[in-house]
């Protein structure tokens, strides 16, 4: 039972905005030349083939983008070229361009707190296409989870487009838990979590350390109890919420489970949930699906597994219990010159489902797709025998639907960071809730007048 760790700094390495500021000054500077060359978009059927270009950061992407490229040239009659870089690599290489004046993708996918860092100044500023045009007649737009627009929507005006909702469920070991005697799917609230908690063996029969719950250090369980009381890191002007007093009251609830807790062990976490060792994560999509591939050949676990999927606790039973972890957006660059084929082609890559292509999209990598009219299809109402035989697509959807809207802006992963720094230091017993929170505040206000 010896765990190996990745350090969490690594695995969800950020990229800080030095220099941003300076970036995305320039993005305005440059808008003239790219709406001066809005020719070379063509609708599907021309006989001139158009390259497409595709820059993205998620290796879980890349089975099904490099399965649907033949379909996308065929279609659009275009010659998509697909570059996967890690999301730092992404980052400055789209600052590059963008300072440069050429050589920016046509297409963008960003990940969720990258995106919304360009999202600073006027319209004119912003390097991204707003897609309100194009979207207000657009079969797809009323399909698409309203609250994942809103994440990528500035002054009314949508710059990305959702690639996924990535709705937080928690997955646990159900034999483990009702060796202690508790049925964790009548567990609803923090509190009573907090108290089964309190009853589980410290203790494995091997003597190695059990774990109640597996997470990172006031992370994920605190947005999740931020969007029951709607509230965010930012409110929609971009102003800090730190000071809020609901959230120091959430702060000191989560500590509450630092006894019973474990840092996410990036290496052996599926192994530790399926011996029981750690014994409950919170578990959006995308990792759900790590899960799933690290047991797939499993087939002594499957024949009977003991895990099991439920919605997160919340602070009443009637709470919407929901949250969210990361995500995905697709944006179309002002200086593309292909901007309307650009748009066409993103659209249909996330959001087409007329052979299945979505359905195919969540049993190949677990994603939920944000598109509500695909949820209807079989492969999100299927038996999964590492849940026991739950259909965890139907679970997924359920906190999906209730996920609430929520902005973003360039100040947002600023807070978010000078939050994450003191935390740590809180975690560790270095500092209090008072000081860590005005801390935060103080570094929050530093960073944004640095960058305004």
């Amino acid at each position: 039972m010896a765990r190996r760790t990745i350090d969490r700094r690594t695995f969800l390495k950020g990229v800080s905005l030095g220099g941003m500021g300076l970036v995305l000054g320039a993005c305005g500077a440059q808008e003239q030349g790219a709406n001066a060359s809005t020719g070379g978009a063509q609708a599907p059927g021309s006989t001139t083939t158009q390259p497409i270009s595709l820059w993205y950061n998620a290796d879980n992407h890349k089975a099904e983008y490099e399965k649907r490229v033949a379909e996308i040239n065929k279609k659009f009659n275009v010659d998509l070229k697909l570059e996967l870089l890690t999301s730092d690599a992404q980052l400055k290489k789209l600052q590059a361009t963008l300072m440069s004046g050429s050589g920016t993708p046509d297409i963008c996918e960003l990940n969720a707190e990258d995106m919304v860092k360009f999202l600073k100044g006027t319209e004119k500023a912003i390097p991204f296409l707003a897609l309100n045009d194009v979207l207000k007649d657009n079969p797809y737009y009323p399909q698409v989870l309203e609250s994942r627009w809103a994440r990528y929507t500035k002054d009314g005006k949508i710059f990305g487009a959702p690639h996924d909702v990535h709705p937080m469920l928690m997955l646990y070991n159900d034999t483990a838990w009702q060796s202690f005697g508790v049925d964790l799917s009548k567990v609803t609230t923090w509190k009573e979590f907090l108290d089964a908690c309190a009853k589980v063996d410290k203790k494995m029969p091997d003597g190695s350390a059990r774990y109640a719950l597996m997470d990172s250090p006031l992370d994920q369980s605190v947005p999740a109890r931020m969007l029951e009381q709607k509230l965010w890191w930012t409110d929609d002007t971009g102003k800090s919420m730190l000071g809020d007093p609901r959230f120091k009251a959430i702060i000191e609830d989560a500590l509450q489970f630092k006894p019973y807790y474990v840092d996410i062990d990036w290496t052996n976490q599926v192994a530790m949930m399926k011996a029981g060792q750690a014994m409950t994560e919170l578990t959006p999509d995308w990792l759900y699906g790590i899960h799933k591939q690290g047991t797939a050949k499993d087939t002594e676990l499957l024949k009977n597994s003991p895990m099991r999927l439920m919605r997160i606790p919340g602070i009443a039973a009637d709470d919407p219990r929901v949250s969210t972890w990361g995500g995905t957006t697709g944006t179309v660059m002002k200086m593309s010159p292909n901007k309307e084929l650009a748009t066409q082609i993103m659209l249909y890559l996330y959001f087409e489902n007329g052979e299945k292509q979505l359905e195919e999209r969540y049993k190949s990598i677990g994603i939920l797709p944000p598109v509500k009219s695909c949820w209807d299809g079989e492969a999100f109402h299927t038996e999964d025998p590492y849940v026991g035989g739950q259909k965890a697509g139907e679970v997924f959807i359920e906190a999906a639907g209730a996920l609430p809207s929520y902005s973003e802006s360039w100040t947002t992963e600023l807070v978010k960071s000078a939050w994450r720094e003191q935390s740590l230091l809180l975690w560790a017993d270095q500092t209090d809730v008072d000081t860590a929170i005005a801390n935060a505040i103080k570094s929050a206000e530093e960073q944004i007048a640095k960058n305004s």
